[in-house]
């Protein structure tokens, strides 16, 4: 317990609630993801915004759409490092293939992101069941629980990554479905 106590308040009080249960310590993953990745992405988006509304350009309901994608399409694909997100780090989780136990790749954390727009369901079915959520079922994946780390890993790991096909097709498929998914909005 002492160790704990050195490494922070937040950190401690993790701790604490996720001995409470476990169903509890995987939804409060999911509402720390959510929180840490609304403050990465939500003055993103206002920035973007002032962009566009401060030069008026002549498309700006396009160009807006296409800059509000970057903030979104960065927010769906918090777990594209080792299949940890911030918030998985910091708890100690990864999602997994089902069929290899690897971590899942980058296209199957996209595919398991693609429901974050029913967000209140996927808590909902993440309190019944802790490993696996709408988008894990969608993406053959499952959260296990792994070495903490780090919130400074994701950096490490940003500065490692590699441009890969499955990258390129993800940024294709990612803004095709914005694009879509704004044309409904």
């Amino acid at each position: 317990m002492e160790d704990i106590e050195d490494k922070g308040f937040i950190y401690k009080e993790i701790s604490r609630i996720s001995n409470i249960n476990p169903r509890f310590h995987r939804v409060s993953s999911m509402l720390l993801d959510h929180f840490i990745m609304c403050l990465l992405t939500i003055p993103l988006g206002i920035i973007v915004s002032v962009i566009v509304f401060k030069f008026e350009l002549t498309h700006t309901k396009s160009i807006g759409m296409i800059l509000f994608s970057i903030p979104m399409f960065i927010y769906m694909n918090k777990d594209f490092l080792k299949a940890k997100s911030p918030a998985k780090r910091i708890m100690g989780y990864q999602i997994i293939d089902i069929k290899t136990s690897k971590p899942a790749s980058e296209f199957q954390c996209f595919i398991r992101n693609l429901t974050i727009i029913g967000w209140p369901l996927e808590v909902i079915v993440g309190l019944i069941n802790p490993q696996r959520r709408l988008g894990d079922f969608l993406a053959n994946t499952k959260v296990i629980t792994s070495d903490k780390e780090k919130l400074k890993s994701t950096w490490n790991d940003l500065k490692n990554i590699k441009v890969k096909v499955n990258f390129i097709g993800i940024l294709i498929f990612g803004g095709l479905f914005f694009y879509g998914l704004s044309k409904l909005l």
